[in-house]
């Protein structure tokens, strides 16, 4: 595309264009081994993109100029032919990369994002991906999966966990299009948005930290609320996670969900099985077969008209709704026209508890402490520079 075919706002732009076609995106590249890549969006509707000082939208190689707009004028992209279509220009690519202008940020669903995004033409939509630096990465996680006005050390744990988690899923996907998500399927993460100075320090403060086991990062788990016991992690994600053991816990006990109740109809637990691929018909009881040394099911029989449906308890919660049964570590009850759930904790139960980090935290533990705690077979190392 020529200059001119940006549109009749080219000339303003010129000094920008040219310095992007003079430095191309070698700053991005030369970090590229500390990036992660977040899926931030798949949408089958245009997307918006924009920056706060201004946004340029090119090919992969940085040499070819899709679209360009300062100050807060966006550019919408969309599925075209197996590319991606800027709107406003007419110009595509098999795949276009959004950089924001220098210092500046750039802008997706309303959220802001360091370093840059990258859009993929998927099964006949767009796939967003945020390509930025990993401890620029972890301020974006802490906000979003602890409160800000935690104490100290326990936002540091947190930091040190979140990271290992990146780096560990990093490695395992380094061929993917994606690291992890931006959702709980990976962990939180809101980009640049609404960042905290408290939780900033944490990251910056742990820096290069991680959890390791013989010298390399593990997968880093974590939940909300361990409920009084964290869980043995082979018995949750499988054997090679065995590092990751679990752990008599007296410091969740004052989580809002150490201890919670949840009342389903029979009508609610089939529609919630069958949405996940398992229909059944007329339950009429739900069955705990087979418990972890912790106490959590592993694996529940449900009782129906056509017979007895098998799952493991994983696929049991996300099929009736992880905000709905918060955790396996629970007993249920019949009772007339539905089941009770009478539960301990919030989530999977591996590893760091949220909660129980804060109560440590708030009697003067350590991050370290907190860490050691937690993961007891792992150490705390650097990551390489």
């Amino acid at each position: 595309m020529t200059l001119r075919g940006l549109g009749s706002g080219w000339r303003w732009a010129l000094p920008a264009v040219v310095a992007w076609l003079l430095l191309g995106p070698q700053p991005a590249a030369a970090g590229a081994a500390e990036a992660v890549r977040v899926l931030i969006a798949e949408s089958r509707a245009p997307l918006g993109i924009s920056g706060h000082a201004g946004v340029l939208v090119a090919d992969t190689s940085g040499r070819r100029i899709l679209g360009h707009r300062r100050g807060g004028t966006g550019l919408t992209l969309s599925p075209h032919k197996g590319s991606v279509l800027v709107r406003e220009t007419g110009a595509y690519a098999p795949v276009a990369v959004a950089w924001p202008e220098a210092g500046s940020l750039v802008r997706l669903n309303g959220r802001s994002y360091r370093g840059r995004v990258e859009f993929y033409p998927v099964d006949g939509g767009l796939s967003a991906v945020n390509v930025v630096e990993l401890e620029e990465y972890v301020q974006g996680v802490i906000k979003d999966e602890i409160p800000a006005a935690w104490p100290a050390e326990a936002a540091k744990a947190m930091a040190v966990v979140a990271r290992t988690y990146a780096v560990y899923q990093r490695a395992q996907q380094s061929g993917s299009l994606f690291h992890v998500r931006s959702t709980t399927a990976s962990q939180m993460y809101g980009g640049a948005t609404g960042e905290d100075p408290r939780t900033t320090w944490a990251v910056q403060a742990t820096r290069g930290q991680l959890l390791l086991f013989d010298g390399q990062p593990i997968s880093a788990f974590y939940h909300s609320c361990s409920g009084g016991a964290t869980e043995d992690a082979a018995d949750i994600f499988g054997a090679r996670f065995s590092m990751i053991v679990g752990v008599e816990d007296p410091f969740s006990g004052a989580c809002p969900h150490a201890l919670w109740l949840q009342r389903l109809t029979v009508r609610q637990v089939e529609e919630g099985l069958g949405r996940a691929g398992f229909p059944v018909s007329r339950v009429t009881g739900i069955q705990e077969l087979v418990r972890s040394r912790t106490g959590r099911i592993l694996q529940i029989a449900v009782q129906h008209a056509r017979g007895s449906l098998v799952l493991d308890g994983r696929k049991f919660r996300e099929a009736l709704g992880n905000e709905l049964i918060r955790s396996m570590d629970l007993e249920v009850r019949v009772d007339a026209g539905g089941f009770t759930f009478v539960g301990r904790g919030w989530g999977h139960g591996v590893g760091l508890s949220q909660w129980g980090a804060k109560e440590m935290a708030d009697l003067a533990y350590t991050h370290q402490d907190i860490l050691a705690f937690y993961y007891p077979l792992a150490s705390i190392g650097r990551s390489q520079p």
